[in-house]
């Protein structure tokens, strides 16, 4: 029987925790949606790690908001970062400590990024040894909004394949989620930081099911503390072949356990009306509070009821799509869902290289390229997501391909980053050129309409004078 730690078991470690911390700040970053900054932190740096290990040991932990903000992207358009709370950054780090390994071990090599001891230049010296075998013509492929069109029902599906600790999938599935629990939206006053009625109402129900789930799992699950849909995964080492047995945990059920989930529960409500006491004060009716107190009173009397509580709270929500980009863990859960693209491209035998949603095929001539770009794009539509059609093109090494930043030489085996001032243009240098080439007659007309007036007015004066000389001349001839 194979044993060994569960990766949850890792994230209450403050030990483990505190490894994660040591990695976010050296990454820095703003304040959180909670405005605690990494200095704030820091200043009661064991004692927060403590608290935050508590809370994911006994299920009472749940991801806050995330503030989003654009930034323009060198080759134009904007693109969606997320910063999250400094706790929320600290537990998703210590979750891709812990789970990273599992996917380093399936990965493919034609991936490059975001990946441990993996960077840009290597995917671009997969580029030229391709280029040196004797590809000539290149797939150069974007895909469209990439991290806000990932399906999280297919992203769950593979990374459940890998990971089998349902408390962790539930709390990635909760991440996921936590994206779209208060989305920007324009306000009467156009005040972006109020997430608008809809939004609140989205959090207000996320906390009151977690609360609830993390109670009911206390009561039917022996030592068991579950999140969302994957609720019911035991503390015990996680091992693969066994089962917690739901029947056995409802029998052991004791009055002190459910006192205990009772008091957590209320614990968890007080959390969510200091989080959005301003706006949940008008919801807090004595019908509403008569109806949620009912409810928790026979869920704690007859387990059965629990169950069925429970099972209706944590259904998994279908039809969410996107990945808050910027979070630590997004980038793996990315390459997570492009790993089933890149199995369809080995599999055809083509010479992929790929960086995140960046990424290029080397083939020898136009009609592989052709058929490469069409099967890339039926893969992609498998994914449910879609080319970048203004972006995608067929082109060739010798015509002045540019990938990741570098710019291959049009005969040698060889690629130089591209200037800052070119990317900084947010323009294609290309398009650049053929921009400037058109618009060349315009630009010289002024100029030489004046350096034809000069001239016509040089030339008649040359004129004038060769007029005048030539009577003189015919004047001493006459003499």
């Amino acid at each position: 029987m194979n044993r060994r730690q569960a990766p949850y078991d890792l994230l209450c470690d403050p030990d483990h925790l505190l490894r994660a911390w040591r990695q976010v700040r050296r990454n820095r970053g703003a304040a959180g949606v909670d405005m605690v900054t990494l200095a704030e932190f820091e200043r009661e740096l064991m004692s927060n790690l403590n608290a935050l290990a508590a809370r994911l040991h006994e299920g009472r932990y749940y991801p806050m908001p995330a503030r989003m903000f654009e930034m323009k992207k060198a080759g134009g358009g904007a693109r969606k970062l997320a910063i999250l709370s400094v706790e929320d950054r600290i537990v998703q780090r210590a979750a891709l400590d812990a789970i990273e390994p599992v996917f380093e071990s399936v990965f493919f090599d034609c991936s490059f990024g975001f990946r441990p001891n993996r960077n840009v230049q290597m995917a671009i010296g997969r580029a030229l040894s391709y280029r040196a075998a004797g590809d000539i013509y290149v797939v150069d492929g974007d895909i469209a909004d990439c991290f806000g069109s990932l399906d999280h029902d297919l992203l769950m599906e593979w990374v459940s394949a890998r990971i089998r600790d349902k408390r962790l999938l539930g709390l990635i599935r909760m991440w996921l989620d936590c994206g779209q629990v208060l989305p920007k939206q324009d306000s009467a006053e156009g005040d972006e930081k109020s997430p608008g009625l809809p939004g609140i109402v989205e959090r207000l129900g996320d906390y009151a099911t977690g609360s609830v789930n993390a109670a009911m799992s206390h009561l039917l699950d022996k030592g068991g503390y579950g999140y969302g849909h994957y609720a019911g995964r035991g503390r015990a080492a996680y091992d693969d072949d066994e089962a917690i047995d739901d029947a056995t945990a409802e029998e052991t059920i004791s009055r002190a356990a459910r006192k205990e989930a009772l008091r957590r529960l209320g614990r968890d409500g007080l959390l969510l009306l200091l989080t959005s006491a301003t706006r949940a004060r008008r919801w807090l009716t004595p019908a509403t509070l008569a109806i949620t107190g009912a409810a928790v009173l026979a869920t704690a009397a007859y387990p059965k009821a629990s169950r069925y509580l429970r099972e209706k709270l944590s259904a998994r929500r279908s039809g969410g799509v996107g990945a808050l980009q910027g979070s630590p863990l997004s980038s793996l859960l990315s390459n997570v869902y492009l790993h089933e693209f890149d199995r369809a491209m080995m599999k055809a035998g083509l010479h992929l290289a790929r960086y995140a949603d960046d990424w290029i095929i080397c083939c020898r001539d136009e009609q592989s390229a052709h058929a490469a770009l069409e099967l890339a794009a039926r893969e992609l539509h498998r994914l449910k997501l879609q080319l970048n059609t203004e972006k995608t093109r067929i082109t060739r090494f010798d015509q002045g391909l540019e990938f990741l930043g570098y710019r291959f030489h049009p005969h040698l085996i060889a690629a130089s980053p591209v200037p800052e001032d070119e990317r900084a243009s947010g323009v294609d240098w290309r398009h650049s050129a053929s921009v400037r080439l058109r618009q060349m007659p315009s630009q010289l007309r002024p100029v030489t309409a004046s350096m034809t007036e000069r001239a016509k007015a040089r030339t008649q004066e040359g004129l004038t004078r060769l007029k005048a000389l030539a009577q003189r001349l015919r004047k001493g001839g006459d003499e």
